[in-house]
């Protein structure tokens, strides 16, 4: 009876460490797979290296994470995930997934090549250590596609165009309102001449009345333009003020003309027509010649 015992429980004994060994431990396989063999220069490429056990996730541990050697390609990123799903064997054992995905960006036209990524797997229950490795892949890249440069031709035309009709806009409101001053000017320069005409034209009958306005108006001209104040002066101050100006020839004119407008106005004589109309044409000329500079 005791033999029998001893074999039972050597038996069990045995069937105890198959049975945890096999609960245990799992094959490792591993294989890479690239979404694309064939891409546009300008499209993307996704790796994925993928290890599959059976058991749980911590029977085998992955030393490093593995970078691929490539050629005509780099990683723009790269992520790992890992996953245990039950299996359908009598054992109970999961099946574990891990995975190392990769983005690839081409660097050239060609051929690019994902050459074979060597790693060790270790059993974290038995210790052994096993190599893998997975096969090459090449993925023909297609020359990039030339890139259209924009004419910019339609665009410098209508540019050009529209700075075209924004200056000449300028310049047409510039030269207007030009001529606006300008005309302003004029009229305002024209004052004296139209002003000689309605003393001549409203001083036909009296000559004393010429010679009294016109005197007016020459004292309006020295504070206006000259900018003498001369209005509440004498005759003798005016005088003396329009000594002052620095152009001789039109302060000979103009003391002259004060002089014997003064004199004329208080005479008890009326002037000829003809020594009217003589002093009339020499300021009026003096005006128009005033305008004409």
């Amino acid at each position: 009876m005791r033999k029998i015992f001893n074999a039972a429980t050597i038996f069990s004994t045995i069937f105890f460490v198959i049975l945890s060994a096999s609960a245990h431990s799992g094959s490792i396989g591993i294989s890479a797979e690239i979404s694309n063999g064939a891409i546009a220069f300008e499209q993307k490429d996704t790796l994925v290296i993928q290890l599959t056990w059976e058991g749980e996730p911590s029977l085998y541990q992955i030393d490093n994470f593995p970078i691929p050697e490539l050629d005509k390609f780099q990683i723009l990123g790269s992520s790992s995930t890992i996953l245990a799903t039950p299996t359908d064997s009598a054992s109970n054992l999961e099946l574990t997934t891990r995975k190392f995905v990769y983005i690839l960006e081409p660097t050239d036209y060609g051929t690019g090549v994902i050459h074979p990524l060597s790693l060790n797997a270790t059993n974290t229950v038995t210790g052994e250590i096993q190599p893998l490795q997975t096969s090459q892949l090449m993925v023909e890249i297609a020359k990039p596609v030339p890139k259209e440069e924009s004419d910019n031709t339609v665009l410098l035309i209508v540019i050009a165009v529209v700075m075209i009709i924004g200056i000449a806009v300028i310049a047409y409101f510039y030269i207007k309102r030009s001529k606006e001053r300008d005309a302003e000017v004029r009229v305002e320069d024209r004052f004296y001449i139209t002003s000689m005409g309605e003393i001549k034209k409203d001083t036909v009958a009296d000559k004393k009345l010429f010679y009294s306005r016109t005197y007016r108006l020459l004292i309006n001209y020295l504070e206006k333009e000259l900018n003498l104040e001369v209005s509440s002066k004498t005759g003798e101050e005016i005088i003396a003020k329009v000594q002052e100006l620095d152009d001789s020839e039109d302060k000979t004119s103009l003391i002259a003309w004060l002089e014997l407008l003064q004199k004329e106005k208080y005479s008890p004589v009326s002037p000829s027509p003809g020594e009217v109309e003589e002093l009339y044409q020499k300021i009026y000329r003096f005006f128009e010649n005033k305008l004409s500079k």
